[in-house]
């Protein structure tokens, strides 16, 4: 389109609303304004679009010598031209040609059109490389981004282990109790932090665990899939016995235990003179 003058209301004939000198220049001058618009757009898509091709079919397009269409046209040509074109006319054999590949790539004939749709997109993407034409799309396409994913069926496993850390004063709790039962006295800072250290590293060796199983199949009468699941859950570290059975590992044990003992077999005997002969075997 040659560059239109640009419309200036002061150049048309003024005269009275309402009259047909004024009605007449009113008209020309919309009409000026909007050609001129339209060439303003013109230019600005020439712009924007210079570097893209123009879209190339069979019959329409830079390869024909005729107009290229536009997106919304290309988009339909697959499915309302080259699906409906006569066997040995260039629409019909364009059209085969895409579709043969796509059933050799494996698509399912319901994502067809998409595939087209995204082709001629493309071709009007910056940097593609397309010259217009949508059938070089299948160069560069990703074929298992149009096929179906398959539901797998079966077994699956999964198991969660957990270790408790415990901190300085859950370890001190247990271990002041142990000591208190076991020795008969409260343990110091240094075995607080020296049970610490051994009650984590006893627990990372007995996780508790918790393991689910399910299995999945196809439904039957109208159920669509079947899955039954089972867990079983694992008792890991035990950090009370674990505090006794350390409390009784130090050395002041045998002897605290040989003390009460003996006390113990005197209370007896106090209590019950007839045990003195008994206590002495």
């Amino acid at each position: 389109m040659k560059e239109p003058v640009k419309p200036v209301r002061e150049n048309y004939p003024s005269g009275k609303k309402g009259d047909t000198q004024f009605k007449a220049a009113e008209k020309q001058y919309q009409k000026d304004r909007a050609a001129y618009v339209e060439w303003l757009q013109e230019q600005t898509n020439k712009q924007i679009q210079g570097d893209l091709p123009r879209l190339d079919l069979p019959g329409m397009g830079p390869s024909s010598g005729t107009r290229s269409p536009s997106l919304e046209e290309a988009k339909n040509w697959f499915r309302f031209v080259g699906g409906t074109a006569k066997k040995g006319t260039k629409a019909r054999q364009y059209y085969d040609d895409f579709t043969n590949y796509l059933k050799k790539a494996g698509v399912p004939q319901k994502y067809w059109q998409g595939v087209w749709e995204d082709a001629v997109v493309w071709t009007q993407t910056y940097g593609s490389g397309s010259d217009g034409k949508p059938i070089k799309y299948l160069d560069v396409w990703q074929p298992g981004n149009y096929q179906d994913q398959a539901k797998q069926y079966g077994t699956t496993k999964n198991q969660q282990s957990t270790v408790t850390s415990y901190s300085t004063s859950s370890a001190a709790a247990d271990i002041t109790s142990a000591y208190k039962s076991e020795l008969g006295f409260e343990p110091g800072a240094a075995d607080i932090a020296a049970y610490r250290k051994a009650v984590n590293l006893a627990a990372k060796k007995e996780p508790a665990t918790y393991t689910t199983t399910t299995t999945s199949a196809p439904g039957k009468g109208g159920v669509l899939e079947t899955s039954k699941s089972t867990a079983v859950s694992g008792t890991g570290f035990d950090p009370t016995r674990f505090a006794i059975e350390y409390a009784r590992s130090n050395p002041e044990y045998a002897e605290n235990y040989a003390a009460r003992t003996f006390i113990n077999l005197i209370d007896q005997a106090l209590t019950d003179p007839n045990r003195i002969g008994q206590v002495v075997q």
